[in-house]
């Protein structure tokens, strides 16, 4: 039974790869992606302080729209307005960040995928996403969670 496990994971893997233009390079190969967080997430390779997290705030519209305010003033600058990774900022990072427009419609869009990559970062990774687990509370983590599951919409 494991070989058809690990074989849908890769193919679902794969298939975010490809709808999400997330090869190693972007649109004009100049600047490479990072699915190597997915690629983990996806392989159950994540922290053991992550495993099994629920979020324990209700996803109210308070809650949504607290998270878009965090969201405005932590991730915008690189992720953009509606999370494309469009942000100014973010048009020159190398690896460019993720677009979790897209990323929040995946398997993946758990709680606990967007609790960890924020909490973390991305130094592990390569990538220049700082952790937020040093300058959110976990509450505020938890809120930004309920904004990008909403589809960037505080009305949930």
């Amino acid at each position: 039974m494991f070989p058809l496990r690990a074989g849908y994971v890769i193919s679902l893997l794969l298939f975010s790869v490809l709808m999400t233009g997330c090869t190693h390079m972007d649109i004009n190969g100049s600047r490479p992606l990072n699915i190597d967080r997915y690629a983990q997430y996806m392989w159950g390779k994540i922290p053991g302080k992550y495993v099994g997290l629920k979020n324990p705030l209700p996803e109210s519209t308070e809650n949504i729209a607290n998270g878009k305010t965090l969201y405005q003033g932590q991730c915008l600058v690189c992720h953009g307005a509606s999370g494309k990774g469009d942000g100014p900022a973010g048009k020159t990072l190398v690896p460019r960040p993720a677009n979790l427009a897209f990323t929040r419609r995946l398997p993946i869009a758990t709680d606990i995928f967007f609790f960890w990559t924020m909490s973390e970062g991305g130094k592990s990774l390569g990538t220049e996403m700082p952790s937020f687990g040093e300058r959110l509370s976990e509450g505020e983590i938890w809120q930004i969670t309920h904004y990008i599951n909403n589809g960037f919409d505080i009305h949930g």
